[in-house]
């Protein structure tokens, strides 16, 4: 499992309210995705002018994907949480600028008790890939 798939991992057990794994490594070591100069999310005390000023002062462009490429991301990225179905799962990515994922639960997923919080994994993934690419339009 690459140092990646265990931030998803991770992020996923948070939203879930799963407790974390005591092999985890400290909190403090930085990450793969910091080593490579990738910002994490806005912490909620950053103000949206604060973000905002700082995506338009970045002098790295961000790369572009289409909404089907995105939305494929995000649903590799819920697959690998291991409590998520196999099936049943259906991620479109909508938007212009400011682009969004919606997370669709058909009933091929089965009986789920916390759909809200897979919603809201979605969206903190989408946040995440928000930082990195933006959408094309086709």
């Amino acid at each position: 499992m690459t140092e990646y798939d265990k931030e998803i991992v991770s992020l996923a057990q948070q939203v879930l309210g799963q407790p974390k794994p005591k092999s985890e490594p400290p909190a403090a070591k930085q990450t793969s995705s910091q080593k490579a100069g990738i910002k994490a999310p806005p912490q909620p005390s950053e103000t949206r002018s604060e973000a905002r000023k700082e995506r338009a002062d970045s002098p790295q462009a961000r790369e572009t994907k289409t909404a089907e490429e995105l939305a494929r991301m995000i649903e590799a990225d819920l697959a690998k949480h291991p409590q998520c179905p196999s099936k049943g799962f259906v991620v479109t990515v909508y938007g212009a600028t400011y682009w969004r994922a919606m997370l669709m639960i058909t009933p091929a997923a089965g009986p789920l008790r916390n759909a809200q919080q897979w919603r809201d994994l979605t969206d903190e993934l989408a946040e995440r890939l928000r930082q990195r690419y933006d959408m094309a339009w086709r």
